[in-house]
């Protein structure tokens, strides 16, 4: 059984990539960024959802969204700032919103995956190269004030260790100090339970119980200081997992 669970999922990952988001890409590729997240947003969604429910077998317990409206729709509206645990992250997330995220530029050489993240609207950053991360600050202030659409970002840099959310000392804080002095409006969320959707290995764990919640929007003019924005960011996304923590933790003892 286990066995094939693991060719399920590879089979029905490879079948909506190809025959269903692919052709997706291609009919949305001529337009602008904003027409081609409407287009291909409601599929991604569909994907998330698919593929967490059909091929990975988790059950997504909570759903919660405290937006208000302006941030709401396709393309979603802000910066999303979240904890980062899997990459099974990027499904859950987009079962709740649709905004490109800020990859590293290593991920964009990856076939075909790469290619849909760039028609998708992804923005490349080279960690390593200062003037990588200028160009990408531009563009992040450029998609989110001018062309209104949001972003999306993992502060931690790399996928957590030990699922839960890192200390505010040790996350990267540059991208949210730059929303404070462009006012750009931040929506953080939190993640719970994808880690262990799968093992070390890369093999699905069924049965998992996972969570998202999209918090309220916080507004950098709210705040004296960049400080005092980023911690109220950061703290209400260890808030959120430590709340889906309490509620999903038990269900999910008693799995390996």
């Amino acid at each position: 059984m286990f066995l094939l669970i693991q060719i399920k999922a590879i089979v029905l990952g490879a079948m909506t990539l190809v025959f269903v988001l692919l052709p997706t890409c291609l009919v949305a590729l001529p337009f602008g960024t904003e027409r081609r997240l409407k287009i291909v947003g409601p599929v991604w969604s569909w994907m998330g959802s698919f593929l967490l429910r059909y091929a990975c077998h988790a059950k997504i317990d909570i759903q919660e969204d405290y937006r208000s409206d302006a941030y709401k729709g396709i393309p979603s509206y802000g910066l999303y700032v979240s904890n980062h645990q899997s990459y099974i992250d990027i499904p859950m997330i987009l079962t709740m919103f649709i905004a490109p995220p800020i990859m590293k530029k290593e991920v964009m050489y990856i076939p075909l995956v790469g290619w849909l993240g760039y028609i998708s609207g992804a923005l490349p950053v080279s960690r390593s190269k200062v003037d990588s991360r200028k160009k990408v600050f531009e563009q992040a202030k450029s998609r989110v004030l001018k062309e209104r659409i949001g972003l999306q970002v993992y502060p931690e840099g790399t996928r957590s260790k030990t699922s839960e959310p890192g200390d505010y000392e040790s996350i990267k804080r540059t991208l949210l100090v730059f929303a404070f002095n462009e006012k750009i409006p931040v929506i953080p969320t939190s993640i719970y339970g994808s880690r262990g959707v799968l093992n070390p290995h890369g093999m699905v764990v069924p049965g998992r119980h996972v969570g998202i919640i999209v918090h309220k929007e916080i507004l950098p003019t709210d705040y004296k200081n960049s400080d005092e924005f980023c911690r109220a960011i950061w703290d209400k996304v260890k808030e959120g997992y430590a709340s889906m923590k309490s509620r999903l933790g038990p269900l999910n003892e008693n799995l390996s």
